[in-house]
């Protein structure tokens, strides 16, 4: 094994000293964009200052690159995905849970910058998402959010997801439905008053009904087991 390959350990790293890593770690940040806005939260949140906000500008950069990822930097890319998602349901969960949820919602917007900046099969990337799906369902129910605003948002979630980002958004309700049976309830309604309107209506599309349909197939038959 080079050197290059040989792995650094983080016991060994305490003994270089907390003020010499701060300024490695500052000059890495320095060409690692990702590093910089992972950093740039970090401090926000140390600093006491509106972390809600902080994840809410790290989103918003985050989804301003526009640059080709290769298969190496796509691993780098969902590394900082993935922050943002423990960001959301950690932090964010404790300081401002009534913003949580819009704000894991705003997560799943960058599916878009993830899947088509790359030819990589992303896994890694759909894997996050789907534990997204979970977080998105927890913190909707710990913020008391109306059943029927999140049965709205799910639903324009079931016809818009062009990436598979919300794959597993219908099992993650259906979990949760012995901690929050209304919502559950809510969308099933949801769909089947939807699916029962007359075409010319809003989700009439045949494709926008196969997914509502398929989506309330898949829900009748989590929740029945």
């Amino acid at each position: 094994m080079s050197k290059e390959e040989t792995p650094i350990e983080a016991k060994a790293l305490a003994a270089v000293g907390a003020e010499r890593l701060a300024t490695l770690l500052a000059e890495v940040a320095m060409t690692n964009p990702g590093l910089r806005r992972q950093l740039q939260f970090e401090l926000s949140a140390q600093r006491g200052e509106d972390v809600a906000a902080s994840v809410g500008q790290w989103i918003s950069e985050f989804g301003e690159q526009t640059s080709f990822l290769d298969a190496e930097e796509v691993d780098e890319t969902a590394e900082e995905l993935d922050a943002m998602r423990v960001a959301i349901a950690s932090n964010i969960s404790r300081t401002a849970p009534n913003l949580a949820p819009e704000l894991m919602w705003q997560l799943f917007t960058l599916a878009g910058t993830m899947f088509e900046r790359t030819t990589e099969e992303g896994w890694e990337v759909s894997c996050i998402f789907d534990q997204a799906c979970s977080d998105l369902v927890d913190l909707s129910v710990n913020a008391d959010v109306e059943p029927a605003i999140f049965a709205e948002k799910v639903v324009a979630a079931i016809v818009t997801n062009n990436y598979g980002e919300y794959r597993a958004l219908i099992r993650a309700i259906a979990s949760a439905q012995p901690r929050a049976p209304a919502c559950g309830s809510e969308l099933k309604n949801s769909l089947q008053r939807l699916l029962d309107k007359p075409p010319g209506l809003k989700y009439s599309l045949n494709s926008e009904r196969r997914d509502l349909h398929r989506a309330l197939l898949e829900l009748d038959s989590l929740c029945a087991t």
